[in-house]
Formats: C-alpha cells, structure tokens, sequence
C-alpha cells in the first residue's frame, strides 16, 4: 500500500518555490523545473525536475479546465506557460484514486494520475531530486534510484530516462 505521508513529504522541500521551464514533451509528457537553474547537455535543468510521464493530467484555474492531457499540444503547451513563476503552494496525494495534486499560486491546480488501463510498473510521475535520487510513483509502489543508468555513471548530466511507451514508439515509427 502506497503511504501518504512518505510521496507527501517528497515534495515538501518544493513547497513555496517558483516553478519554470514548464514544457510539454513526447505526446503529453510535461516537464516542470524547480530551484536553481543548471545548464546539462545544453539545456537548462532545475534543481528539481519534476516529469508527468505516464499519466492523465488536466491543469485548472479555480474551476476552468485550462487543459489536459488530450488536449491539443498547443493548448497544452499554452495551458502549462501559466505554471511558469507560480509558487508551489501544496501538494496532496490521495492513495486510493492514486491522483497527485500540485496547487500554485494564482489558483492553479495540476492534478495526474496513471492511465486507466496502466500496468503496476508503469510510472505516474518522476521527481529528480539534488541527491541525485529519483522517486517513481507506480500502483505498485514508490520507488527510488539513482538518478543516473550505471552504464552512463561516468557521464555527467546523462539521466536517467525510461523508454517511451511502446504504443507511443509505433507511432514514432509510422511517422
């Protein structure tokens, strides 16, 4: 059974910090970047780096859907620029719907949770934390590790980056 308080406290660290970089990615993945900025593999990482990956999300202001995760990638994108500068204010974590929430300053709420039809090992979400730990949520579980593959250990700023989902890399394919 997944705990509460332990993905809870994962985050707390990022309470009241300013998210940036938000960025839409592969299909819906989404991107959020926390803490000081740092320069890898030409690209800017925050200290944290925070990756819906497999998951459905929606972003909301007040009640107004602004977007979501089958949303068009333009309104997604649009939608996201609004995290940029906003405060982590909270995050909740409820273990029987296994929906994450991140609520920001000018009444945004990011809620995810894994596909319907998501397999136990298949992550929601992955937080890079500066420890060089990265925390997976799954239904099966939480899980950390280290933030770098081992084969690339001796390769500064190579993460850690699961492979697309398969239905995902046919279509890659097909294009």
């Amino acid at each position: 059974m997944l705990k509460k308080r332990e993905i809870q406290d994962l985050f707390r660290p990022l309470i009241g910090q300013k998210a940036w970089g938000g960025k839409i990615g592969w299909g819906s993945f989404l991107t959020i970047e926390f803490g000081a900025r740092h320069l890898e593999d030409h690209r800017f990482h925050g200290d944290w780096h925070l990756w819906l990956y497999q998951c459905d999300w929606e972003l909301r202001s007040g009640r107004r859907l602004l977007a979501h995760s089958e949303s068009k990638k333009r309104i997604m994108q649009l939608a996201i620029n609004n995290l940029n500068d906003a405060q982590l204010t909270n995050f909740s974590f409820d273990a029987r719907q296994m929906l994450s929430t991140l609520t920001f300053g000018r009444q945004l709420h990011l809620t995810c949770k894994p596909y319907p039809d998501a397999t136990p090992d298949e992550e929601c979400w992955m937080l890079f934390m500066p420890n060089q730990q990265v925390a997976s949520l799954r239904s099966c579980g939480l899980e950390m590790q280290p933030a770098r593959a081992p084969s690339r250990a001796n390769q500064p700023g190579k993460e850690l980056e699961p492979e697309r989902p398969k239905h995902e890399r046919r279509m890659e394919l097909e294009q």
